[in-house]
């Protein structure tokens, strides 16, 4: 089974503010390389066998994706994506959204983004929604990685606070994005240590040289187990990401420096995540 934990959706003409596209720009990112149509992320998961699907509410650096237009867009391929809300802590409306989501609009998940969202990971808000999500069985997606938007500061992301949270929240299944890149070590040394943390490999192949070294320290850590597949559309595609993956050993057939096993590709690969982080999975007619 193919499962892609990390596909983003949103309009980027309705759903973004200045800050966004002035960031991006900023960052030397073109535009309409961020541009797609609901159908194009439908085609872009075509290669998963299920896809977890989210937005983002971040007030603090422009982002105002709708939970219902990602609910909206889940109901066209009920038998491959999966809905995970995203609230913003920083919102005085937060709890109640995140309630909405659950019990209205069957979300089996959370995203959340500090760096995004100007709430440091151990914020008192933040808490709140680990308790709800610990209480009622939610996962929470969690972005503990760098970003190119501004104004927030970069230790929000840092993935060793998350260590701290797992302690507190020990029932709570969270996924650090990205393998928490540039704080690999950090991701790696937390996911390890706490059974119901983990972390995915999106957007990581595209740097191959940092890619490989991530996954030279994941296997030396022996970590790889707790390490999820993930795409990060729409950077890439679900096709695009396991080719970058099983492309993980170019640098090392080149150099003759040791080399990422292939049965440690393929488990990342095939591992059931939602069986992992205790999801249902998706079904029903399109």
């Amino acid at each position: 089974m193919i499962v892609d934990v990390h596909t983003h959706f949103y309009r980027a003409d309705v759903d973004w503010g200045d800050h966004v596209r002035e960031d991006l720009e900023r960052c030397g990112f073109a535009l309409e390389q961020w541009r797609f149509e609901p159908e194009d992320h439908l085609a872009a998961v075509e290669a998963a066998d299920a896809a977890i699907v989210f937005g983002l509410r971040a007030a603090a650096t422009g982002w105002a994706v709708p939970n219902d237009a990602v609910a909206e867009h889940v109901r066209r391929r009920p038998d491959k994506l999966v809905f995970f809300a995203s609230p913003d802590p920083a919102q005085d409306d937060a709890m109640a959204e995140l309630e909405r989501c659950h019990q209205d609009l069957g979300c089996q998940g959370v995203k959340l983004g500090p760096i995004y969202q100007g709430v440091h990971p151990l914020d008192k808000r933040n808490y709140e929604i680990y308790g709800y999500c610990q209480r009622h069985g939610l996962p929470i997606m969690i972005h503990m990685a760098t970003t190119f938007s501004s104004g927030v500061p970069l230790d929000y992301a840092r993935p060793a606070h998350m260590d701290q949270v797992a302690v507190d929240f020990p029932e709570l299944k969270i996924v650090l994005p990205h393998l928490g890149h540039p704080w690999e070590g950090e991701a790696i040394a937390a996911i390890r240590k706490s059974p119901n943390l983990f972390a995915d490999v999106s957007a990581l192949y595209y740097r191959p040289w940092q890619f490989y070294n991530s996954m030279r320290l994941l296997v030396e850590y022996g970590a790889q187990n707790k390490v999820l597949f993930g795409s990060d559309f729409p950077a890439c595609t679900t096709a695009d990401s396991i080719v970058g993956l099983r492309g993980v050993n170019a640098i090392p057939k080149a150099t003759g420096l040791p080399e990422i096993p292939e049965d440690v590709i393929e488990a990342i690969i095939h591992r059931d995540a939602l069986a992992l982080l205790g999801i249902r999975p998706p079904c029903g007619e399109a």
